[in-house]
């Protein structure tokens, strides 16, 4: 049965800022941070059956002292577990249509919640 409109909702640790993961570190440190990271986005979307959409948004709502801008790598991180793992085709603008980061203080301590906006999803 396929969705034409369907949010899913996970709550993530917080990632590092991307001041910090860009600042002079080497390609395997950067590496094992997004392996890391991706474990979380893994855990975090096993209690859901697995999908397939044709098109995503992202809604970040996160607590922590970043800065906003510095606060976009979990949307980068979440888009690119997606693409690699099947769940839609790419990240180009045909596939992934907008992001939207904000802080938000009623989420609990260094916490980020990733709502994924799927379009025509289907569950495999």
């Amino acid at each position: 049965m396929t969705h034409d409109y369907y949010e899913i909702e996970i709550l993530l640790p917080k990632p590092p800022s991307l001041n910090t993961f860009y600042a002079g570190k080497h390609w395997t440190i950067r590496k094992r941070k997004k392996a890391e990271y991706n474990a979380s986005i893994e855990e975090a979307l096993s209690s859901f059956d697995k999908w397939t959409m044709e098109s995503f948004a992202l809604d970040v709502r996160y607590n922590c002292n970043y800065d906003v801008d510095n606060s976009i790598i979990c949307a980068k991180f979440v888009s690119d577990y997606l693409t690699s793992n099947g769940y839609v085709r790419k990240d180009t603008p045909t596939y992934f249509t907008s992001q939207r980061t904000s802080f938000d203080s009623s989420l609990q301590k260094n916490t980020f919640c990733a709502k994924i906006i799927c379009r025509n999803l289907t569950f495999l």
